[in-house]
């Protein structure tokens, strides 16, 4: 949020410190400031807002209240403080017909003269980055950069006697917004429409129709503030694509209870500058905000922050933020002001003593080591799992826990196709072994062996699988299959001690790993395992690769070597891989078979360059003496 120096230095009577020394102490207090920048006699502070403190941080006066508390410096003139006087009457008809509005207050102006903002109040807004547009519309604005309440202010001619109507919007509804943009509306949109013939005057929350703002001839003023839900107005706004300064601060969650201060500022601001007489207020309020209170011990505070402050400290820190608050012994007992919504649990309240306190006076204590007495068994016996499979051969996966369909369905989906929670592993690692089937001849593989240890999800609950997956590079069964599986199992049996048993589907088994570690007995120390090898790794080539076979007969059986080597030296730097796929013995002679991959980092190859390589291949093999097959 745009911040300007000279707009906070009204709350504090100019005896704020310099802008660089108030930036500093936002900084050493959990605010980060992403930009100080000088405009024209003011300082411009970029104060990164985070979410849990949006619904009364978005404003100069959440900003303000929270310097004064870091600086120990009281607010000149709190506009939160008192309760402001709306003089109610029938003046204008406010109907709800939906629960998207908590709290709808309007006030009638008459005898507005529209024109330029004062000097002051351009300036105030130029430096956030806003444009003035008329003295009515500006101070809409202000007031919602300074109290964070946004407002929005009609001709009275469009709005008629009868009032106003906040309804969802029909299915196909239009509205041109004052931004000239025209949006259609879904039975899920929350408007606001003139009373006596349903015509619409504004997306709620969002923006305000073109046809009821505010013109050079307009005399008569009506001044909307309301309080949304914060959902509907986010969901809306997403479908509409269409985010604005009042939607955000909508959509963290401004408390009802800032309505009244919202209309009563906007009202006063506008007779300011503007002119004009008050005919009247009119209000409907369909919800508050519970004021609960927090509960907390000097003991867990101190526990929670390791540090050591006393009560008295604490209370002068409660002091500071103007907070009500009762002290038994030791324990607190906080009610918070009511636009301070995320002060909830006794953590939140902790983080506000500890930032005020000042993180720079927690010092780093080093845990004391504690003898390790239970190990996890699922991470042991898991890690056991990996040492026998990849022993065999077998390379892990991690695939993810979502699929397009499946039982237990999310109920915000990621995607349209993770749109449900797995309940298991299997066909994940179908679907593995044919994305990575291509890559065998490059990887030097004469069968993919995958597996995944995993969580899945069904009716009965959570439960830790293991699932084993072998395929041929052609897609089709081997016969190399199930003996790689056998092999696995027995692997699998050796390590964890147990017989295990699994019926595999093309290729794919798939085991209850969590019940079978829960028959296994907990383990106290870990026992030897074998270091794992230095590996080096080296960037893969996102080309795909081309392999092309080479056979030939030897007059010896001992020539592998001397093949490979002619093989290398001559298939230049795009040969990716050399391996031996075949080996055999006929009238004296030995039959060898080749398959050389071909890849590069930076281009995808083509027959003719490899077709090129292979026939200066062939012929050194032939002036070796060898006879290509």
């Amino acid at each position: 949020m745009k911040v300007s120096y000279n707009w906070l230095n009204k709350y504090f009577d100019g005896k704020l410190p310099p802008p660089e020394a108030a930036a500093e102490a936002f900084t050493f207090h959990a605010w980060e400031i992403e930009d100080v920048e000088k405009i024209e006699g003011d300082t411009v502070l970029d104060v990164k807002v985070l979410p849990d403190k949006s619904m009364w941080g978005l404003s100069h006066r959440g900003i303000a209240k929270d310097l004064s508390v870091i600086l120990n410096l009281p607010l000149n003139n709190d506009p939160l403080t008192k309760a402001p006087a709306l003089e109610t009457g029938p003046t204008i008809n406010i109907t709800l017909d939906s629960d998207n509005c908590r709290r709808f207050a309007a006030a009638h102006i008459s005898g507005v003269k529209v024109g330029p903002s004062p000097e002051w109040l351009k300036t105030a807004l130029q430096a956030i980055g806003q444009r003035s547009i008329n003295n009515i519309v500006d101070a809409s604005n202000y007031v919602m950069f300074d109290l964070g309440q946004p407002s929005h202010a009609f001709d009275a001619k469009q709005v008629g006697a009868e009032g106003f109507k906040v309804r969802h919007a029909r299915v196909g509804e239009k509205l041109t917004g004052l931004d000239g943009i025209e949006y259609t509306f879904t039975n899920d949109d929350t408007i606001i429409a003139r009373n006596d013939n349903n015509e619409i005057l504004s997306v709620a929350g969002l923006k305000g129709g073109q046809h009821s703002g505010i013109s050079d001839d307009t005399s008569e003023v009506i001044v909307e503030v309301a309080n949304w839900n914060p959902i509907t107005t986010r969901k809306t706004g997403q479908r509409l694509k269409l985010r604005t300064d009042a939607s955000a601060r909508y959509e963290n969650g401004i408390v009802p209870e800032m309505v009244p201060y919202g209309l009563r500022a906007v009202v006063d601001l506008i007779i300011e500058i503007a002119g004009g007489e008050v005919k009247g207020f009119s209000e409907v309020t369909k919800g508050t905000t519970a004021t609960k209170t927090v509960s907390v011990t000097l003991s867990k505070i101190n526990s929670v922050l390791g540090v050591s402050l006393t009560t008295d400290a604490v209370s002068s820190i409660f002091d500071r933020f103007n907070w009500q608050y009762k002290t038994t012994g030791e324990e607190f007992e906080i009610t918070p002001p009511f636009e301070r919504t995320d002060l909830t649990i006794p953590e939140d309240v902790i983080e506000e003593v500890g930032r005020i306190y000042g993180y720079q006076h927690v010092t780093a204590v080093t845990p004391e080591t504690t003898p390790l007495t239970v190990i996890n068994k699922r991470f042991y016996y898991s890690e056991l799992v990996r040492d026998a499979l990849i022993s065999q051969g077998f390379s892990e996966i991690f695939t993810s826990s979502f699929r397009a369909k499946d039982e237990i369905k999310i109920a915000n989906a990621l995607a349209s196709d993770k749109g449900y929670l797995r309940s298991s592993l299997r066909e994940n690692v179908k679907d593995a072994l044919q994305k990575n089937a291509p890559n065998a001849d490059l990887l030097g593989l004469r069968q993919i062996c995958l597996f995944e240890i995993g969580t899945v999800f069904n009716s009965s609950g959570e439960h830790l699988m293991l699932s084993l997956g072998v395929q041929s590079p052609s897609g089709y069964k081997a016969k190399l299959d199930d003996p790689t599986l056998a092999a696995a199992l027995k692997s699998l049996g050796d390590a964890l001690q147990q017989t295990i048993e699994a019926e595999s589907e093309n290729g794919v088994l798939e085991i209850n790993l969590g019940a079978l570690i829960d028959q296994l007995p907990s383990v106290s120390n870990y026992q030897d395992r074998e270091k794992p090898h230095d590996v080096t790794y080296h960037p893969f080539s996102t080309y795909p690769a081309i392999a092309r076979d080479i056979a030939m007969w030897a007059d010896a059986n001992d020539k592998e070597d001397e093949i490979t080597s002619i093989l290398k030296e001559t298939s230049g730097p795009l040969c990716a891989r050399i391996t031996l796929f075949d080996r055999f013995e006929k009238d004296g002679r030995t039959s060898y078979a080749f398959r050389i991959v071909f890849q590069s980092n930076d281009r995808t190859l083509t027959d003719v360059e490899i077709n090129s390589i292979m026939d200066g291949v062939y012929k050194a093999i032939q002036e070796k003496g060898f006879e290509v097959r």
